[in-house]
């Protein structure tokens, strides 16, 4: 069954990924993967967890 995953990012500890978060439940998505890190940074580990999450045909 294909799924919906959702990504929020935000570049430091002072920005609030709630309305990210919200943003992504909305939509249907039914696991949503947080970072906090600079977008200049390659080390993306809740990224890296969603990509290892995807199955053929999730979005």
């Amino acid at each position: 069954m294909a799924a919906l995953l959702g990504y929020a990012r935000v570049s430091t500890g002072e920005q609030e990924l709630g309305l990210q978060h919200d943003a992504l439940t909305a939509a249907g998505c039914l696991w949503i993967f947080s970072d906090t890190a600079s977008g200049a940074l390659d080390d993306r580990p809740e990224l890296a967890r969603l990509l290892d999450h995807l199955r053929q045909g999730d979005t």
